[in-house]
């Protein structure tokens, strides 16, 4: 079931990423905005602890931490406009369509997941 929960955090971090985004696109015209990113999912999943589940005395010890907060952090700008403002639209597109793609690779990955798992209770 784990599958789920990862899932679902990362759709939590897609849903911060989008956010991230947005603001940054919202602000494009804002003198001395700087762009803003959140941190890589890779490394937020690295502080979960996710692992093996403890099915017999023998196992490692489950480490169930959760996500806690995604981590604000400048971002990386193409280019600076002379406002001072460094949100590259392109850039943020970029991610957006990005983060779309991954949303729908998750949702579809938890659906067939869940398929399989219903097809197998009913057997």
């Amino acid at each position: 079931m784990y599958l789920f929960d990862l899932a679902s955090r990362h759709m939590t971090w897609l849903g911060g990423r989008q956010a991230v985004t947005a603001a940054n696109i919202a602000n494009a015209d804002t003198p001395g905005y700087r762009a803003k990113a959140i941190t890589d999912f890779d490394s937020v999943l690295g502080q979960t602890g996710l692992g093996l589940s403890v099915t017999a005395p023998g196992h490692l010890p489950l480490h169930g931490e959760t996500i806690t907060a995604i981590e604000l952090r400048p971002g990386e700008s193409w280019d600076q406009a002379h406002s001072g403002n460094t949100v590259s639209i392109e850039s943020e597109l970029m991610k957006a369509g990005q983060t779309s793609r991954m949303m729908s690779l998750d949702t579809g990955i938890a659906r067939s997941f869940h398929r399989m798992l219903l097809s197998s209770l009913k057997a």
